[in-house]
């Protein structure tokens, strides 16, 4: 039985679109992991770096896809370190 705050992320429409890749889709799940039940969540590129191997213009190119298909907005307030929330 699912309750109003479960975390479900399985039937999200990311993972039908065929315009993001692979591993922008396994950032994406962490991003939302993480800022699950935030209007707004912090990101430093350490912590992706623990999941993945990646530099932060990659990490930054990622971000600017999903941004720009609608998945989420954020903002470089610091270098490698970001503020973002989910749509």
């Amino acid at each position: 039985m699912k309750t109003k705050w479960q975390l479900d992320i399985t039937n999200h429409r990311i993972w039908a679109d065929k315009k993001i890749k692979p591993e922008a889709k396994e950032i994406f799940a962490y991003l939302y992991a993480n800022g699950f039940n935030k209007i707004i969540a912090h990101l430093n590129i350490g912590d992706i770096q623990q999941l993945t191997r990646i530099k932060n213009k990659g990490l930054r190119k990622i971000l600017n896809i999903l941004q720009e298909n609608n998945y989420i907005r954020f903002r470089e307030y610091h270098n490698g370190m970001y503020v973002y929330n989910i749509y």
